[in-house]
């Protein structure tokens, strides 16, 4: 009579048990089979990993059904299986995206003779740069000659022709994987590795627009490999600095990304063959070789560029952003009606600042404030002077401040925004690298003069002494110099005058979307151009 064999005991918590436990990279390639067949990802073995014999057959059902969006009945668990949870990362991982659960956006369904453009973005209003890239979407909506769509990530507004181009439990295992993959490399700053190999370029192409606008593509969205691809002309409008580096967003006073980054001081590294420098192959091999047009939001941004080994050599225009100015526009209630309706004084002098991190970013020049603050209480009239932020503060507690400060947390809501930058008496805008400078473009069309650093985006945007203040970049006195030129100024109204002229000149719709037309005109003419060119014969 056959009997089954008897099962071994347990072993011991000994240096022999410890050896023969599964390495942790031995488990990992276990939970990545397992994950790639319930993915579907292509190319994966369908044996069976050790991890799979973990599991029921009702639980590793329910999760495959799950995964390929069959859950039973239609409906899905309260909470996703966390198959990221607790593991190590690899340096990238491939997901098949080639079949979208979601409807794609109706590019191609509004005017047969218009252009077609189509806009990736993670996101289209998720922060400061999806903003950027929806306003240029509804820019471009307002021309008859163009039909403009959204592919993005994570989606916020209720616009029709903006579509998140998978399942949101798909987007949250990339958002995932990318944030683990960063907590393993430990960076001192914000730093994108883009470990996943996405293969969006089918769906892109399925809806055949004439152009693809690229914006930030950062958390899980899209891959340098992805770019190769694409069959229609890229133009590329540059956010930050991640499209010519290593992976992180702003190099500060690191020039590495002229050469092939290595020895990041981001990562903390002292290897030249480091994950930038890897990351940096990565983008080369996907860029060589590939037609793309690049935007530039500053003329710092596109000196940046030029500068870069990635970047340098192709063609860059400088094409500011844009802002809706029947929202952002000087108020009819009056100062005192707006700070009653925020909650703020009256009869104080208010000098505003915002960032998406404004204490934890130290880009954003929090530091350089506060110092500046700490000279403009020794004014005479220091007590009428008040601080107000805005951004979120992520559970901090928020410092002592040389002036009363009022933290008001996020404000998401436009009109609201605009209330504020109304309210106040100045903006300071003291960021140390910013690629446009969206705070100062909001705080003038509303009327507000503007101090900020020079040597950054921002100094396209104020006029020294006509509209704001250029402050030496990075020197507090000077800034607090700014601060008390713009508070002093014998004329306010012609600093208001001026800030709403810079405006109308330069940052409306109309003017960017012409620009924007006129440019994606030419690469489509180009790429024509290029496909009827004889070729040499070998």
């Amino acid at each position: 009579m056959n009997r089954k064999p008897p099962i071994p005991p347990s072993p011991s918590p000994t240096s022999e048990g410890r050896r023969n436990r599964p390495s942790p990279g031995a488990e990992f390639r276990a939970v990545m089979v397992q994950k790639q067949t319930l993915l579907g990802v292509q190319g994966a073995k369908p044996a069976r990993s050790a991890q799979d014999d973990t599991l029921s057959a009702q639980v590793h059902h329910r999760k495959v059904a799950l995964w390929k969006g069959q859950y039973p009945g239609g409906g899905r668990p309260q909470q996703p299986p966390h198959l990221l949870s607790d593991i190590a990362i690899p340096t990238m991982i491939g997901i098949d995206d080639s079949s979208p659960r979601h409807p794609l956006p109706r590019l191609l369904h509004h005017n047969p003779h218009a252009m077609k453009v189509l806009h990736l973005s993670s996101s289209d209003l998720g922060g400061g740069a999806a903003r950027g890239a929806y306003w240029l979407h509804q820019a471009l909506q307002s021309r008859a000659d163009t039909d403009s769509a959204m592919l993005v990530q994570s989606k916020v507004s209720d616009d029709p022709e903006v579509t998140e181009y998978r399942p949101a439990l798909a987007s949250r295992l990339a958002r995932k994987t990318e944030q683990l993959v960063r907590d393993r490399l430990r960076p001192s700053r914000y730093f994108s590795p883009a470990a996943l190999r996405l293969p969006i370029h089918h769906q892109i192409n399925a809806l055949q627009p004439d152009v693809v606008n690229l914006h930030w593509v950062g958390d899980g969205f899209l891959s340098p490999e992805s770019l190769t691809g694409i069959r229609a002309p890229l133009v590329w409008t540059l956010r930050d600095q991640w499209p010519m580096t290593g992976g992180c967003h702003y190099a500060q006073d690191c020039g590495r990304f002229e050469a092939e980054c290595g020895n990041c001081p981001a990562l903390n590294s002292r290897h030249p063959d480091d994950y930038s420098r890897r990351l940096h192959r990565r983008k080369s091999r996907a860029w060589d070789g590939h037609p793309m047009t690049l935007v530039a939001l500053s003329h710092w941004l596109a000196d940046q560029a030029r500068r870069s080994s990635l970047l340098g050599g192709r063609r860059t225009v400088v094409i500011p952003n844009a802002l809706d100015t029947t929202v952002f526009q000087p108020s009819d209630q009056g100062t005192a009606h707006l700070r009653a309706r925020l909650g703020l004084p009256a009869d104080r002098r208010l000098i505003l600042f915002g960032a998406m991190d404004p204490l934890n970013d130290r880009r954003k020049g929090f530091g350089e404030l506060r110092r500046s603050a700490e000279l403009l209480a020794q004014r005479p009239d220091a007590t009428s002077l008040e601080l107000v932020v805005f951004g979120p503060l992520h559970g901090q507690t928020p410092p002592t401040m040389p002036l009363r400060t009022h933290f008001l947390g996020p404000v998401d809501d436009d009109r609201a925004l605009a209330s504020l930058y109304a309210g106040a008496d100045l903006t300071v805008m003291p960021s140390l690298e910013e690629a446009f400078g969206k705070v100062a473009m909001e705080s003038m069309a509303c009327g507000t003069p503007v101090v900020c650093f020079d040597g950054s985006g921002p100094a396209d945007i104020v006029d020294h002494r006509v509209n704001g203040y250029l402050a030496r970049l990075g020197d507090a006195a000077d800034l607090a110099a700014g601060i008390a030129f713009l508070l002093d100024h014998p004329q306010p109204r012609a600093l208001m005058g001026a800030a709403l002229d810079k405006v109308a000149a330069h940052y409306t719709y109309e003017r960017q979307a012409q620009m924007y037309s006129d440019l994606y005109a030419r690469v489509l003419e180009e790429a024509k151009w290029l496909e009827l060119r004889p070729r040499a014969s070998s």
